[in-house]
């Protein structure tokens, strides 16, 4: 049976994966932050765990949700790029080592490119996410690691019950508050989460090496996904957000507005191309399935 050691699996995405990684006939071992000494940034008895594992996985990484102070900036870079160093750092010391590392990533890495459409070889945007994103992945692939094949997850808007963004903006769109955000023009990357948990898998078993898009092959602007998602919970008015409102709601405490104003038009070209098939290709289907199943 092939294993797999997975940091960070306890969050949103984590705990969807491993029951699908589980009826592929992975045997999983999870690893929770003060388990084995793990804390995402120093080495300890933890790293026993790679000398039989045939993958690694990790998603560690604190919300990005969390309001942009200087100390949470620290916290959103650091829990990123310290968790990612210290495993490399671990792989470094070993002579056996695992084939493959998928490591968390997010389409902030390209930054707010207008309708510019975004494949894996463009380099990083500006801006406090392309930045967060640029230094996780150079924790990643900098390090001399010979014979493990490492994969960059570049994670869009997950759609799902239970947690991520969808719930929030189902709740806001049934008490009226489902319009668009800013202009409504940017563009929003989504994918469905039994997609995600997929292609995450899909990575584990195929040669796919350096970035893959984490996202579904249609996505769509803000205008239209407010539309859809009102029509899906059966609300057929909304109230818009404009940016200014957006940045005061972030300067009184909540997300940044750069969360949601921001364009990112990025296509899964890697996945695409290495043969991987959607499930959910459309919005539409996506939104009623994951609210249905929530």
């Amino acid at each position: 049976m092939r294993s797999v050691l997975l940091f960070g699996g306890t969050g949103f995405i984590g705990n969807r994966l491993i029951p699908h990684l589980e009826s592929e006939g992975w045997r999983v071992t999870s690893l929770k932050r003060g388990e084995q000494g793990w804390d995402g940034k120093s080495r300890g008895a933890w790293e026993s765990n790679l000398d039989t594992a045939d993958a690694v996985i990790n998603l560690a990484g604190a919300p990005v949700t969390l309001t942009w102070t200087p100390k949470n900036r620290q916290l959103i870079t650091g829990s990123r790029v310290n968790s990612t160093r210290v495993i490399a750092e671990a792989l470094a010391s070993r002579s056996s080592r695992p084939a493959g590392w998928l490591n968390a990533s997010a389409v902030g890495y390209y930054g707010d490119r207008g309708d510019e459409v975004l494949h894996e070889p463009l380099p990083a945007g500006t801006g406090f996410l392309a930045e967060v994103c640029a230094a996780w992945e150079d924790a990643l692939f900098q390090p001399v690691l010979d014979g493990v094949r490492r994969v960059a997850v570049r994670t869009g808007i997950v759609l799902g019950p239970g947690g991520g963004a969808l719930e929030p903006l189902a709740k806001l769109a049934k008490i009226g508050l489902g319009g668009a955000a800013g202009s409504g023009r940017q563009w929003m990357p989504w994918i469905h989460i039994e997609d995600h948990v997929r292609m995450v898998a899909f990575a584990l078993n195929h040669a796919i090496d350096g970035p893959m898009n984490a996202v579904g092959p249609n996505p769509a602007t803000n205008s239209d996904f407010a539309a859809h998602l009102r029509r899906a919970v059966g609300v057929p008015i909304g109230l818009p957000a404009p940016a200014f409102g957006l940045d005061l709601v972030g300067r009184l405490g909540g997300p940044d507005p750069h969360i949601i104003l921001d364009s990112t038009r990025a296509v899964p070209t890697v996945a695409v191309r290495s043969g991987f098939h959607f499930k959910f290709n459309d919005l539409s289907a996506a939104l009623k399935d994951a609210l249905r199943t929530g």
